[in-house]
């Protein structure tokens, strides 16, 4: 077991995480980034809170939905053998009941930004969901090839207590092609038709999932989150 970062410092370390940034044609880079955000690090536990989100776009749909996000500066192959990532995690959705997941949740992000392939865990403050994503990048992957699924599993027996901390972990085993999303060790979702990644960055954010309808964004309700984080393994 390797902790990727113990969260000892007074911060976050530059060395271990950075936001996410989009290339934008004829624009500076889009910064997934909330202002007003408040981090804190305190005896390995890694705080956000956004009392109310604020960014969105109104025409790239990749844009719109990620409100903060960091990634780490490390990437990690998983072409080898079976690799585990994994984290704590805790959710509490504000100005919103969390029983709509689009609304805004936390998530613990495993992704390969060259092919824009995803696997997330994300919690609200009522459930927690498994994400399996291809995004749509326009100008890189078109939009027939993206898809976004957003599994919940009501009778997989986990006993989830709402913004409790629990053990989120995303396993790859490149041998039987297979890709594995559980929490508490419990399987949420699992996949044997995944096309395997290279290479991938662990992260750590919060999103909302509403779709931009006639030329505008939807995501913006008045509502926030704060999610919490400790433990970041990599095996």
């Amino acid at each position: 077991m390797t902790i990727y970062d113990d969260l000892s410092s007074q911060g976050l370390r530059d060395d271990r995480w950075t936001f996410l940034e989009i290339p934008q044609p004829g624009a500076d880079p889009w910064r997934y980034a909330e202002p007003h955000a408040v981090t804190e690090v305190d005896d390995g536990v890694l705080s956000i809170t956004v009392e109310t989100f604020t960014r969105s776009h109104s025409d790239v749909q990749i844009l719109d939905n990620p409100k903060h996000l960091l990634v780490s500066v490390d990437s990690f192959d998983v072409t080898a053998g079976p690799r585990t990532f994994s984290v704590d995690m805790s959710a509490e959705n504000l100005g919103a009941t969390g029983e709509d997941y689009r609304d805004g949740f936390a998530a613990f992000n495993v992704l390969e930004m060259a092919t824009g392939r995803v696997f997330d865990l994300a919690a609200t403050s009522q459930q927690p969901y498994a994400i399996h994503e291809r995004l749509f990048v326009p100008g890189m992957i078109p939009q027939e090839e993206a898809f976004t699924h957003m599994v919940h599993a009501p009778l997989s027996g986990l006993d989830f207590k709402p913004h409790q901390f629990h053990h989120y972990a995303i396993s790859f085993d490149p041998g039987a092609g297979t890709v594995t999303w559980a929490v508490d060790d419990t399987v949420v979702y699992s996949t044997g038709s995944a096309t395997m990644p290279s290479t991938v960055q662990i992260g750590f954010g919060m999103f909302t999932l509403h779709p931009i309808r006639d030329g505008r964004s939807t995501s913006l309700r008045g509502q926030g989150l704060r999610g919490r984080w400790r433990n970041f393994v990599v095996d």
